[in-house]
């Protein structure tokens, strides 16, 4: 006789439900998102047969069924967490060294990093930023944040999106703020990164641009947080990923003058050995940014694809 057993995360998903009588603070206690944890419950439904939860309008409570079933599961997760721990130790805890690109660990990670903090008080991040490179540098960091536009087979990846390159500038760079045509933007100086050095043609051929002898180039960028900077105090208008500058766009430094991106040749990835498979502190991790990267508003405007799922 075949048993039956819901899937593990859909029984969580309901515990927390349940408990909390609330899709959103279950949500926010998986770290996932509201829909992820109503999509969980309405497939642990249909595969039960009944219904466990009455929806009364913005409020949810438990049906008959519900409440006797949620007082077995809720008693039986309680059970595996106690013996887990008994048998193999307090989880979640010691230090995990990511691996993140200084112009976005400043400008955009560093902001958010309280709240995993806060949900995972025992676990300690350390931020790695190579010096030199995109590549996932693997004897020096548990996982990296990366762009590639090649994988390598003896690492592990999961997409998280397929960025845009955008210009950005200063909001004082155009008179009165006004960019109307691709013409206006390219009376300013373009920045070249060197770190990226084909974004900038690879941009302008993408909006059209063939004869790119008379548009200024400004050299002498290292990498893209001097290139951001210079953009910042108006020295002209940095082609740059979307992830870079989505921070500084949010807090009014940047503006995007006008809506041209392009997708990136690349995509961005979580990567880390093989041999972190079982690393639960990295899962973490990795569930909480997909979240944060969903929550920001500027990014999602300059995603052109995404495949990012949460990891089991």
């Amino acid at each position: 006789m075949k048993r039956r057993f819901p899937p593990l995360n859909a029984l969580r998903a309901f515990e927390a439900t349940a408990r909390f009588l609330s899709f959103q603070k279950a949500a926010d206690e998986l770290n996932v998102t509201h829909s992820a944890v109503s999509h969980q419950i309405k497939k642990l439904e249909q595969d039960l047969g009944a219904e466990l939860f009455s929806r009364l309008g913005r409020r949810v409570v438990l049906t008959d069924l519900g409440r006797r079933y949620y007082v077995d599961i809720h008693a039986s997760l309680q059970r595996i967490e106690r013996s887990t721990i008994e048998i193999f130790g307090e989880p979640d805890q010691g230090e995990l060294i990511v691996q993140f690109y200084m112009g976005i660990a400043s400008r955009w990670l560093v902001s958010r990093l309280g709240g995993f903090l806060q949900q995972y008080p025992g676990i300690h991040i350390e931020l790695f930023s190579p010096y030199f490179g995109w590549l996932y540098e693997r004897d020096s960091a548990d996982l990296g944040i990366i762009y590639t536009e090649e994988l390598d087979k003896n690492l592990t990846y999961h997409h998280l999106f397929k960025g845009a390159l955008i210009p950005v500038c200063s909001p004082l760079l155009f008179a009165e703020g006004c960019c109307n045509s691709l013409d206006d933007l390219l009376m300013q100086p373009l920045l070249h990164v060197s770190e990226s050095p084909n974004n900038v043609a690879y941009w302008l051929n993408y909006q059209g641009v063939i004869n790119c002898s008379d548009i200024a180039i400004k050299e002498g960028y290292d990498n893209h947080q001097l290139a951001l900077e210079a953009a910042i105090s108006g020295q002209g208008v940095a082609i740059v990923p979307s992830f870079f500058a989505c921070g500084d766009i949010a807090s009014g430094k940047l503006i995007v003058p006008i809506e041209k991106s392009a997708p990136e040749m690349g995509n961005w990835y979580i990567v880390y050995p093989n041999s972190s498979l079982d690393n639960s502190k990295a899962l973490f991790f990795s569930n909480w940014l997909y979240k944060a990267i969903e929550q920001d508003q500027v990014l999602q405007k300059y995603i052109y694809e995404t495949k990012s799922k949460y990891l089991e």
